[in-house]
């Protein structure tokens, strides 16, 4: 029999308010070039397609200085950090802004590369702007015909401009994504003013609305989705679970949009956030495949259902720009990375919360190699294809879990399975 909703641990981990996963929807913007470009020749229905859309010119964009409740993120590994004194801090604060200051005016600006931040945002109403909970760095390098996706991960420690020090994750909720960009600008040194960025609670539809897409799914991620699904379908969707229930034995997927979303959002499985940004990663890339095979018919339906969910500040010509760009883009290099890397950041507590904070010369160094240079990537241990994924259960889930590692011992009670591939 299935467990009540009030005895689901992933329900009462995050305190009140649907915890929506860490998935950065925001690919619709590549979707975007791809999808107009197949009706490419239609000005009008291109333009009324783009307008659809919800551009925010900078100067409309909320501003904050105190944040409600919902935004303190209280999220964190088990093992918070280094606990810094109040020198120790200060200290901390004057290197990071030594290596600003010595930086001086090295942001990189490159003409034939094109920047934008993706942004999954996660609250519950819109009285305020929402975490990024998930960021990632997109850039196309029209000149090395590559594509990079970056992921910055939202406990990153970094100055966030007029609003001291925090996470990552905290500019958006302050200032938007003009904010979240220049957060980024100013501590990675990247030159970026663009951004795209959705709900998380429209991620479900924008996938449904491709289809669903494949996934390669191992059992421990099964059993960790299926709290998430649980989660996802009573408190926010009110749909009942049982219909999205993964009920299949492990292996290549084809996933409706509670399923993919709940796959980005597990966070048990593996290394914890690190092993997230992976899954994440890999959503996007499975997205992308799945445009890619989609008739001009198809298309036109997709984009039309999907895009009045974005919110950006990518102006029309600038759009039209890439739309140009759209069928070169399909044939691109694609690598992707994730920031901080691995052996190259330290963790600090603050105020119980883990922070994750960077070497940030030789991080710089890294990403401007991967972004403008020769499109090497990081040591990360997700870069290296021979070695073997981490598959086993977080002890955090297992504590949840009353040590027995599953949500539902007496079995999952579902309705609708998964359809295999192949």
């Amino acid at each position: 029999m299935p467990r009540r909703e009030d005895d689901n641990p992933l329900m009462l981990s995050r305190g009140k308010g649907p915890s929506w996963g860490k998935i950065c929807g925001a690919t619709l913007c590549i979707i975007l070039g791809i999808v107009v470009a197949g009706c490419a020749g239609i000005y009008y229905f291109g333009h009324s397609l783009i307008r659809s859309t919800h551009f925010q010119a900078d100067e409309d964009v909320m501003q904050f200085e105190t944040l409600p409740e919902e935004a303190l993120d209280r999220e964190t590994e088990a093992d918070a950090g280094t606990i810094l004194n109040e020198s120790e801090l200060e200290n901390l604060h004057f290197q990071m802004n030594q290596i600003q200051t010595d930086a001086g005016d090295d942001v990189i600006m490159n003409q034939s590369v094109y920047n934008v931040i993706l942004a999954g945002v996660d609250r519950t109403d819109k009285s305020w702007n929402g975490n990024s909970d998930s960021v990632m760095l997109i850039s196309l390098n029209n000149d090395k015909k590559r594509v990079s996706v970056i992921s910055l991960m939202r406990d990153t420690y970094v100055e966030i401009p007029g609003h001291d020090y925090n996470k990552l994750n905290a500019s958006y909720a302050y200032g938007g994504g003009p904010l979240l960009c220049d957060t980024v600008e100013e501590n990675y040194r990247i030159s970026v003013d663009r951004y795209a960025a959705v709900d998380f609670e429209n991620l479900v539809d924008i996938i449904d609305a491709l289809g669903g897409i494949e996934l390669n799914w191992t059992a421990t991620e099964i059993e960790v989705a299926n709290g998430y699904i649980k989660d996802m379908c009573e408190r926010v969707l009110n749909i009942p679970y049982e219909e999205h229930a993964i009920m299949d034995e492990p292996g290549m997927l084809l996933s409706d949009g509670v399923q993919a979303v709940a796959y980005a959002r597990n966070r048990f499985v593996g290394n914890s956030d690190y092993s997230r940004t992976q899954r994440q990663r890999y959503v996007i890339q499975q997205m992308i495949e799945k445009v890619k095979t989609l008739s001009s018919s198809q298309l036109i339906k997709f984009v039309t259902k999907v895009l009045p969910l974005v919110t950006h500040n990518i102006p029309e010509n600038e759009i039209w720009s890439l739309v140009g760009d759209a069928p070169a883009l399909l044939t691109y290099e694609f690598i992707q990375d994730r920031v901080p890397y691995d052996g190259m950041y330290d963790t600090i507590d603050i105020e119980g919360q883990g922070m994750l904070v960077p070497s940030w010369s030789s991080t710089i160094a890294q990403m401007h190699q991967t972004i403008y240079g020769d499109g090497s990537v990081s040591a990360n241990a997700d870069n290296n294809d021979e070695t073997e994924p981490d598959d086993q259960l977080t002890d955090e889930y297992m504590e949840l879990t009353g040590g027995t590692g599953t949500l539902f011992p007496e079995g999952y009670i579902g309705e609708k399975a998964t359809e295999r591939v192949g």
